[in-house]
């Protein structure tokens, strides 16, 4: 299965639900790629890869001097990864007048694609070009929305008309699109309060990943995903349900 992982609001948990949901998925005995698409690298760094190190990475797939198998990093914590890097602000800008530009991801991932059982996409937190290329792509969309920030709601809301056009102008099936919580504490009105929002628009969490939030330092401080560094914590064990969902899903 093909699956974005995306909200334009910032600061969400895209990028550590996209590690630890590939690294449980990898446990379950699925082959799985996560590809970096965020011209942060955030996910590049969390996995622990130094960009520096890397002879290609997405930037040169997308600008075709390499191809997707020549970028992949295997091994990773299980998972195999295409990694981001600096100049991936500037391909996306080059790209914005071709023809065909929602397709490039698509068309450069091809090749690698078949490889996989899950493919997971860590996009950037907008809705530009490389977020519709990750989104034209996905079978799935998971959004992680703040259950402290209501502004995460403006985001999947956007999200789900984005969805709605590009399946309209593509001719394509609308994604599933998947809301889930965090960081989650339900003693929070602010948690409640958001929960209710995503039910009554038909987008009832798929899970809530429980606030932690020293163990997600502890992690990210470790440049590893929280289910390798505490795989038995409250919110390891929120995200293995999600990954026994998705891989449901893919059957």
């Amino acid at each position: 299965m093909i699956v974005a992982i995306s909200n334009q609001k910032g600061g969400v948990g895209k990028t550590t639900t996209t590690a630890n949901l590939g690294v449980l998925l990898a446990r379950d005995g699925r082959r799985v790629l996560l590809v970096d698409a965020d011209p942060q690298f955030a996910l590049t760094r969390q996995l622990g890869i130094e960009e520096r190190s890397l002879g290609v990475n997405l930037v040169d797939v997308l600008a075709g001097r390499a191809g997707a198998e020549d970028a992949i990093v295997t091994g990773v914590h299980g998972v195999d990864v295409i990694a981001s890097g600096r100049d991936l602000a500037g391909i996306e800008l080059s790209l914005v007048g071709e023809i065909g530009r929602e397709r490039f991801l698509r068309d450069a991932l091809e090749p690698v694609v078949g490889h996989y059982d899950d493919l997971l996409i860590d996009t950037p937190p907008n809705l530009g070009l490389l977020t519709v290329n990750a989104l034209v792509l996905a079978e799935r969309v998971i959004a992680p929305v703040s259950a402290e920030d209501e502004e995460s709601l403006h985001g999947i809301r956007e999200l789900q008309r984005t969805l709605g056009r590009l399946s309209q102008r593509l001719d394509r099936p609308t994604p599933e699109l998947v809301a889930i919580l965090t960081p989650w504490a339900p003693h929070r009105v602010s948690s409640r309060t958001i929960e209710h929002a995503l039910v009554r628009e038909g987008l009832a969490p798929a899970t809530r990943i429980p606030a932690r939030s020293a163990l997600f330092a502890r992690a990210a401080a470790d440049r590893v995903p929280l289910a390798v560094s505490d795989p038995d914590s409250s919110p390891a064990i929120a995200y293995h349900r999600l990954a026994e969902q998705t891989a449901v899903s893919a059957q």
